[in-house]
């Protein structure tokens, strides 16, 4: 698995998490009412807007957004699962699964394994830097 297959789950779960906020904002800014206009003249003709279809209409769009980030999200971290099956050194395979899985940034990894934030990045990235130079080792055999 390279860094960027790795880094997908982080991605996804961030994608996930923007939807859900413009999903809250949506609701946030939604109006139950509409000002009455009175006036003897015709609306026109497809100058009618209604405001409540345009909001279903979003939110419909949204929520399906969603769904498919979310079962894309249960299909790459189905994957991230194994590959963390297959890693040797626990604090590596933690280092992973704090940032990949649980989203948590580099001064939260490191606060929680008592080391630098910039520590637990470069141990992050130097296992994908030699995971890819030994996969083109290998690969030339």
């Amino acid at each position: 698995m390279t860094l960027e297959d790795a880094s997908q789950v982080y991605c996804i779960s961030q994608e996930i998490r923007c939807i859900k906020k413009e999903l809250w904002d949506l609701e946030a800014g939604r109006k139950y009412y509409k000002p009455n206009v009175l006036s003897d003249m015709p609306k026109g003709k497809g100058a009618y807007s209604n405001m409540t279809d345009d909001f279903l209409e979003r939110q419909g769009e949204l929520e399906d957004m969603l769904r498919y980030s979310l079962q894309k999200l249960q299909e790459e971290r189905k994957r991230f699962e194994e590959f963390l099956a297959s890693v040797d050194d626990a604090e590596i395979r933690l280092i992973l699964r704090l940032r990949c899985v649980n989203n948590m940034c580099w001064e939260d990894i490191g606060a929680s394994l008592g080391m630098d934030r910039r520590t637990a990045s470069r141990k992050f990235y130097n296992f994908f830097k030699v995971a890819r130079n030994a996969h083109s080792i290998c690969g030339n055999i």
